[in-house]
């Protein structure tokens, strides 16, 4: 598979998942706490081939493997100073689905 044919979502996934990879190499429990891992799915990671990998983003398709915080929104509109605070006080969650209700 080709970079170039990657979707903008397929091509994030596969730049994390690589920066995971690596960073899994140099500092196993440092980047278990940098992206909110267990130890298990690091492990998992670094046996995975660059071809699985591939594989893994292509049969993943257009679903992010990386969400956004829940509380993105109150980061960005947070003043600057306050921000890296802000961030290591509350531990990412990833927002919640919303259901959409639809008229009987």
């Amino acid at each position: 598979m080709r970079h170039l044919l990657l979707s903008d979502v397929q091509s994030t996934n596969l730049q994390l998942l690589h920066v995971i990879l690596v960073g899994t190499e140099r500092d196993l429990v440092g980047t278990c706490r940098k992206f909110g891992l267990h130890a298990a799915q690091a492990e998992r990671l670094r046996a995975m081939s660059p071809s699985d990998l591939w594989s893994l983003v292509h049969a993943v398709g257009e679903t992010s493997l990386f969400v956004p915080r829940s509380d993105l929104v109150a980061l960005i509109d947070s003043p600057v100073g306050l921000v890296s605070t802000l961030a290591a006080a509350h531990p990412p969650t990833p927002t919640p689905l919303i259901s959409i209700q639809t008229a009987p």
